[in-house]
């Protein structure tokens, strides 16, 4: 009993407030509602210190220990996020209750006959592109970003927003012809698994890397937040996100969570991971 007692007492010492499920019938050899040996309490410890620990996910953070050398930081947020699995293995359907929060990413998809009902075509201010549609809450604030920026001498346009299944499917099938599938997996959504489907995306300027060595992508880097919009794939991201680093690709997710997501330097997948998903 006085074992319990000393243990809880630390639990709480350490910070636990960040643990997202916590277990409520610890002893000796449970944590997490997972029984453990206690030969990994250093490992635990370390784990559940974590900023974005979540008790939930502790066996399957030690069984990542096993099978990954690495810090504890990149195995809680691979395992948040899913890599404990291979890219488009165990996948589910999006939860479009989450409205435009909602995940596709390597293991969330959207069906195949999805299509938002509140499309909007873009201004033609801030378009050059053929798939000109946008959410009406991200075209809204999309042209917001793209008058205010022209104020200052910055030019955002639009390349490419919602395309729909059948068009990310011809998409991914020419890549294949000339990338492989590892290729096309690295630069190319599956069709059902493509942000742009969301009508929450936007392709802008250059689909180059060399984007960011432009006045627009510092721009947006230092001010997309305040409209909503985050970089979807970031530079040094490519595992957590599954894709190599798209300085053009941004991603409606409103005001509030995108100015978390900037302040906390994550990416969506594990905002998402952390802050939203429910199972």
């Amino acid at each position: 009993m006085k074992k319990t007692i000393l243990l809880l007492i630390l639990l709480l010492i350490c910070g636990c407030s960040n643990i997202k499920s916590v277990n409520t019938n610890i002893d000796d050899n449970y944590y997490c509602n997972v029984f453990v040996n206690m030969e990994n309490k250093d490992i635990i410890d370390q784990l559940k210190n974590d900023n974005y620990f979540i008790c939930d996910k502790l066996d399957k953070y030690l069984d990542y220990v096993i099978l990954n050398i690495d810090s504890i930081s990149n195995i809680v947020r691979e395992v948040n996020v899913g890599l404990y699995r291979d890219y488009y293995t165990d996948t589910k359907k999006s939860d479009l209750s989450k409205d435009y929060l909602v995940l596709v990413n390597k293991y969330h998809y959207l069906n195949s006959d999805y299509v938002p009902n509140d499309l909007e075509v873009i201004s033609n201010d801030c378009n050059v592109g053929i798939n000109n549609n946008l959410r009406r809450v991200a075209r809204q604030a999309f042209e917001k970003l793209c008058y205010d920026a022209k104020k200052e001498k910055i030019y955002i346009y639009n390349l490419s927003a919602y395309r729909s299944y059948e068009k990310q499917y011809k998409i991914y099938n020419n890549n294949l012809q000339t990338k492989g599938v590892e290729g096309t997996n690295s630069v190319s959504a599956k069709p059902g698994y493509s942000e742009h489907q969301t009508g929450l995306t936007v392709d802008i300027n250059l689909l180059s890397k060399e984007f960011d060595k432009t006045n627009e992508y510092h721009w947006m880097k230092e001010n997309a937040y305040k409209y909503g919009f985050i970089e979807r794939y970031p530079k040094d991201n490519e595992k957590i996100t599954g894709y190599e680093y798209e300085p053009w690709h941004y991603r409606y997710v409103g005001k509030e969570v995108a100015e978390q997501i900037q302040n906390e330097n994550i990416t969506f997948d594990e905002y998402y991971a952390y802050y939203i998903d429910d199972n």
